[in-house]
Order: structure tokens, then C-alpha cells, then sequence
């Protein structure tokens, strides 16, 4: 940078294979500061789209007739957009969501474990096979269990054997 008079000029260097650029253009300092200005508001505009809407806490407990699951997971599946997050269920038999307002389908799924190759099947992950997660609850549309969030909320679920 450099004065002119009594206005400052910055240098700029362009490096550039096209024909009609010109090389090494000095622009008044007052110039620089408005593209500046202007490059920063048009930055903050595009970065302000919609924020993320607030989160609440959907916490629980998970049982099968009154005694608690303590393990799998419970999942949340969002009725309007079909976005599903699966949360872990403590050795406690409780679990804690963050979602944001709407109204939720609820599943609940045994753990996935590791089985081995065998001579008749490839191994790979599979559910658990368990006896107090029956498997109507696996689905969110089979389970009949649902939620309404509208702010921080509890939502028990108590299995119970059988169908609907």
C-alpha cells in the first residue's frame, strides 16, 4: 500500500492467462473498502438462512410388563418427515432423546450383534433375539406407540406380549 496525495491506494497483482485483464491495477483504497463492506454483507446474507429449529429432551423408561428393558434402543421417527434417530436404553432402563417439535412414531429394538460365518450363511449384524422386546415393537407403524412433543417431555413405554 501506498499514499497518493492524500488518498491511499492498495496494489493488486493479477495473475491471469486471459486477454483483457489488466496487470498490476492500482485502485483507490476507498474502492477496496467498499468492495470489502460489501463482500461482508452479501457473506452474513447468505449465511443467514433459517435457523435450526429449538430441540427438547423426550426422556423415558423402557419396560416389558412393568419390569425394566435394559438393553436396544428406542427410535424416534418423525411423522411429517420420515427422519428416524435411534437412542440407546440404559442398563437402567431409561433413554434420552433431543428432537425437535412435532409428533413422533416410537419403536423399540433389541440390540444388534455380530454372528459368525457359517457353513450355510455369511455372518454379519443381526438383532439380539430377545424375550422383552416383542417384535410388533421393532416397527413404528406396528407398535401403536407414539408422541407428541412440544417441549420437553417424558414418554414411558411399557411393552406388553401379544398383539395390538
Amino acid at each position: 500500500m501506498f499514499a497518493l496525495g492524500h488518498l491511499s491506494c492498495v496494489r493488486f497483482d493479477i495473475h491471469c492467462f486471459a486477454d483483457d485483464f489488466s496487470f498490476g491495477e492500482t485502485i483507490p483504497l476507498i474502492t477496496f473498502s467498499r468492495f470489502c463492506l460489501l463482500a461482508s454483507v452479501a457473506c452474513f446474507l447468505v449465511g443467514c438462512g433459517e435457523s435450526a429449529p429449538p430441540m427438547y429432551k423426550v426422556t423415558g423408561k423402557v419396560s416389558f410388563n412393568g419390569e425394566s428393558v435394559t438393553e436396544g434402543s428406542v427410535t424416534l421417527e418423525d411423522g411429517n418427515t420420515g427422519v428416524a434417530d435411534a437412542y440407546p436404553i440404559s442398563s437402567e432402563g431409561t433413554y434420552e432423546a433431543s428432537v425437535p417439535e412435532g409428533e413422533y412414531r416410537v419403536s423399540v429394538q433389541p440390540p444388534m450383534v455380530t454372528v459368525a460365518d457359517t457353513a450355510n450363511s455369511e455372518g454379519g449384524d443381526e438383532f439380539k433375539k430377545v424375550d422383552n422386546i416383542p417384535n410388533r415393537y421393532w416397527s413404528s407403524y406396528e407398535s401403536g406407540l407414539s408422541v407428541s412433543v412440544q417441549g420437553d417431555t417424558t414418554f414411558d413405554v411399557d411393552m406388553k406380549p401379544g398383539r395390538r
